[in-house]
């Protein structure tokens, strides 16, 4: 006789299982925290590099069409990738140090706006 497991969904109608898979972490990266502890460990951020890795397929995929060096692309995406967790964090320690955490909301969308008006220009 077969068995048959249920799963357990949630409010978003999303299992767990489905949750903290690498296709779940990609659309949604704040499930890569499966723990709810507010704290990302090494098994969480191997998981949330590896959907972000992903992520950088099709960057790949059109430097290739484009007859570009596959090489230099991915230098270069790793720099700047790099460059911008580093301006990330010491933005961070200057919003601790002047003790602008409360605003850090309103700047990050600020900086989202910008960015999408980039986008569309």
């Amino acid at each position: 006789m077969e068995q048959y497991i249920t799963k357990t969904k949630d409010s978003t109608g999303e299992s767990e299982q489905e949750k903290n898979s690498v296709f779940g972490i990609m659309m949604k990266p704040e499930n890569a925290d499966m723990d709810r502890s507010k704290h990302i460990d090494f098994r969480e951020a191997t998981f949330l590099g590896v959907a972000l890795s992903i992520n950088n397929v099709g960057g790949g995929v059109s430097a290739g069409m484009t007859g570009l060096n596959p090489f230099w692309v991915g230098f270069l995406s790793a720099v700047l990738n790099f460059v911008a967790l580093w301006g990330g964090n010491y933005i961070a320690e200057v919003f601790i140090r002047w003790n602008l955490s409360r605003r850090a909301t309103v700047v990050a969308g600020m900086i989202l706006i910008a960015i999408g008006i980039e986008q569309v220009i």
